[in-house]
C-alpha cells in the first residue's frame, strides 16, 4: 500500500514527538525541503543549545535527538521546539538566506563489466547500450542529498531519468567497497564492503570515508558530483598506490604502561566507551556500548569516570593474562567468572594481581557484561570517542586471542579499594544490582506507537501488539530481527529515507521487523512501526537469539514517568557507590 499524503500549507512545518527521545521536523511537500533542512541542520549545531544531542537529514524531514537533564522531559521538548521553531522562522521567511558554497568532487569510476556485475543487464534493462548507458551516468549533473545507511554513504540525485532502476530482487550479501550503484533515480558509491541491494555498475578506487581525517566523509550533502571514467588498469594502479597510503597504526609496548594478554576472545568481545554523538548527519550512528548503564556502573566501581573504555562481552567471554596488578568490574549479565579457576561474582570491585587469569565461560541469564579496569583502557580517541564502532570500521576490532590490552599502572585507589587491600581481601562483600537482567519467559518491551503505525488497518496493528517475536541469529549490534506469526496485507510503499534511532522498529519488505541498536543504520526507508523507550535499552541489549519479547503500547507522559524513575534509581546508585569507595571506615 502507498503511504497516503497529508495535505498541508506549505509556510506551515511540523514537530512531531518521535518516540521519547527524539523530534520529526516534517517538510514534506516544501518545494526546497532538503535545502532547508541541511539550512536548519547548520543552524541547529552553529547554535549548539544544550538540548541538543544529535541530528539527522532525511529527503524530506530532520530528526532532533534530544539530551534531558534533571528528568525534565516535557520542559526540554517545550524548550527545543520554541528554539526550532524560531530558526525555521528565519529559514522559511529570509529571501535573501545564502546557502553555504558547495563542493564539486571528481569521483574515478571504473566501468569494467569485470568489476560492474550488474552493468550489461542494467544497460539492456533501461533499452541502451553499455556505452550509451555508462555515458548517460556519467554526464548526469549529480547531488549529494543527504548521507545515511553508513559512514561516507551518499545518496545522490541527478541521475539521467532513462537510467531508471529498480532494487535487485535478492540482495547481495557483500557489496565490495567503492562499488557505484543505481536504485531508482538514485546513484551511490558503497565506502566499505556490506551487504545491499542496488545496481553495480562500476567501481570507484577514491577513499570515502577516512575516520582519522578532520573531514572523515568526501562527500556532504549539498555538495556535487563529477563522474570520471577510467580504465580497469589505471584502477588497478590508483588502487595499489591508495594501499601503500592508507596509514598503518602500529601499537608499541610502553614499560610505563601495564598490560593484560588475551589468551581466548570469547564469541564477541570489543572495546566501548562512550557513544560518539553529534556525527550522525555523516551517518555515523553513536554506537558505545549497548546496555550504557551497565557500562557506568562498571565504571563506577573501579573508580573510574563514565568516559573510560572498557570491555563489552557478548554470549561467551574471554580469558585474561594479568601482566599488572589492577581492580576491574564487570556488570551485566550472569556468568560464572573465575580467577585462576576460583569462581567469583561480579557487580563489585575485585582485585586482581599480576600473573593471574579471569576467565569468563558462557553466558547464562544475559547476553553482555561490561567489564571495566581501573583508569580504562588505554584506546586511540577518533572522532571524539576511544571505543570501537565495528559496522563503520572504527577503532580497534573485535578483540583476538594474541591481542594486548594497555592500562596505565594502578591509579589513585580510593579509601575503600586501599583498605581491603591492607586487610588482604580481593573484593567486598556487597554487590550491586544490574540495571536489567532476563528472568522471564517473555520479556514486556515499553514502546510507543510511531508515525507509520496508523498506515496498517486495526486488525494489523492489534496483531503487531499481541504477537511474541522470536530474536532472530541475525542480530547484531546494528540491529535485531524479529521473527513472528506477523504480516500485512500489502508493502507499505512511498515513503522518502529519514533519519532512525536506537530503539526505533522498522518493517521492511519481507514482514520482518528490524529493532535498531546501538550501531544502527543513520536512515531508513521502511515504515516506522514503533519506538521502544530509551529504558528500555538495557533490556534489550540482555536479549539474546531465542529469547521472546513483546511490544506493550504506553504514551508519551508514561514513558517519561517509566524514564524518571529508571535512571533516578540509577543515578542513585552510582553516587551510592562513589561514597562507600571514598568512604574511610
Amino acid at each position: 500500500m502507498a503511504l497516503k499524503k497529508t495535505k498541508k500549507v506549505i509556510s506551515k512545518v511540523e514537530i512531531l514527538d518521535l518516540g521519547d527521545t527524539a523530534l520529526l521536523i516534517n517538510f514534506q511537500e516544501h518545494t526546497q525541503a532538503l535545502h532547508q533542512i541541511h539550512q536548519l541542520c547548520e543552524a541547529l549545531f552553529t547554535r549548539s543549545p544544550p538540548w541538543l544531542l544529535d541530528a539527522i537529514p532525511g529527503i524530506d524531514t530532520l530528526l532532533v535527538s534530544l539530551r534531558f537533564q534533571d528528568f525534565q522531559y516535557a520542559l526540554i521538548r517545550s524548550t527545543a521546539r520554541a528554539e526550532i521553531n524560531e530558526l525555521l522562522a528565519n529559514i522559511l521567511g529570509d529571501k535573501e538566506f545564502i546557502a553555504a558554497k558547495d563542493s564539486v568532487h571528481r569521483i574515478r569510476v571504473c566501468y569494467d563489466p569485470a568489476l560492474a556485475p550488474d552493468l550489461l543487464a542494467s544497460a539492456e534493462k533501461c533499452k541502451l547500450t553499455v556505452r550509451e548507458f555508462i555515458n548517460r551516468h556519467k554526464n548526469s549533473e549529480i547531488t549529494v542529498d543527504i548521507l545515511g545507511f553508513m559512514p561516507g554513504f551518499a545518496y545522490c540525485s541527478g541521475l539521467d531519468p532513462s537510467l531508471k532502476l529498480p532494487r535487485l530482487e535478492k540482495p547481495r550479501t557483500g557489496v565490495p567497497p567503492g562499488s557505484v550503484a543505481i536504485a531508482e533515480l538514485q546513484t551511490a558509491i558503497y565506502p566499505k564492503t556490506t551487504p545491499g541491494g542496488w545496481n553495480i555498475i562500476g567501481r570507484s578506487p577514491d577513499l570515502l570515508f577516512d575516520p582519522l581525517k578532520e573531514r572523515p566523509s568526501l562527500l556532504h550533502a549539498g555538495d556535487r558530483v563529477q563522474f570520471i571514467e577510467i580504465d580497469i588498469d589505471q584502477f588497478k594502479k590508483i588502487q595499489a598506490e591508495e594501499s601503500l597510503n592508507t596509514s598503518q597504526h602500529i601499537k608499541k609496548y610502553d614499560s610505563q604502561k601495564g598490560a593484560i594478554e588475551v589468551i581466548s576472545s570469547g564469541l564477541l568481545t570489543t572495546i566501548q566507551a562512550l557513544p560518539r554523538y553529534g556525527l550522525a548527519r555523516l551517518a555515523l550512528s553513536a554506537g558505545g556500548p549497548m546496555d550504557k548503564e551497565g557500562a557506568r556502573l562498571a565504571n563506577a566501581l573501579v573508580g573510574n569516570s563514565e568516559q573510560a573504555a572498557g570491555l563489552e562481552i557478548t554470549g561467551t567471554g574471554p580469558k585474561l593474562l594479568f601482566h599488572l596488578d589492577t581492580w576491574v568490574a564487570w556488570v551485566g549479565s550472569y556468568c560464572a567468572a573465575q580467577i585462576d579457576g576460583e569462581v567469583i561474582l561480579g557487580n563489585r570491585p575485585v582485585f586482581i594481581r599480576q600473573g593471574q587469569t579471569l576467565s569468563f565461560g558462557k553466558i547464562t541469564q544475559g547476553y553482555r557484561i561490561f567489564l571495566a579496569f581501573s583508569g580504562g583502557i588505554e584506546s586511540e580517541f577518533i572522532l571524539g570517542g576511544c571505543g570501537s564502532h565495528l559496522s563503520a570500521g572504527i577503532g580497534d576490532k573485535q578483540v583476538q586471542k594474541g591481542d594486548i590490552l594497555y592500562l596505565p599502572k594502578l591509579l589513585r585507589e580510593t579509601p575503600m579499594l586501599k583498605k581491603l587491600k591492607q586487610e588482604h581481601r580481593t573484593h567486598p562483600k556487597w554487590s550491586v544490582a544490574s540495571p536489567s537482567l532476563s528472568g522471564k519467559n517473555i520479556q514486556l518491551i515499553k514502546a510507543i506507537p510511531s508515525m507509520h503505525l496508523n498506515v496498517l488497518n486495526t486488525k494489523e496493528q492489534a496483531s503487531l501488539w499481541k504477537t511474541v517475536w522470536t530474536v532472530s541469529s541475525q542480530s547484531n549490534r546494528m540491529g535485531m530481527r524479529l521473527d513472528g506469526n506477523f504480516s500485512i496485507s500489502a508493502p507499505i510503499t512511498g515513503i522518502a529515507s529519514q533519519g532512525i534511532w536506537f530503539g526505533t522498529v522498522q518493517l521492511p519488505p519481507s514482514g520482518q521487523p528490524i529493532l535498531m541498536m546501538a550501531e544502527h543504520a543513520t536512515t531508513g526507508g521502511y515504515p516506522r512501526l514503533v519506538e521502544t523507550i530509551e529504558s528500555e535499552r538495557s533490556k534489550l541489549a540482555q536479549l539474546r537469539p531465542g529469547d521472546k519479547i513483546q511490544f506493550v503500547p504506553i504514551t508519551l507522559e508514561e514513558a517519561d514517568q517509566i524514564n524518571a524513575v529508571f535512571f533516578g534509581e540509577q543515578k542513585v546508585t552510582v553516587s551510592n557507590i562513589k561514597a562507600v569507595l571514598e568512604a574511610k571506615s
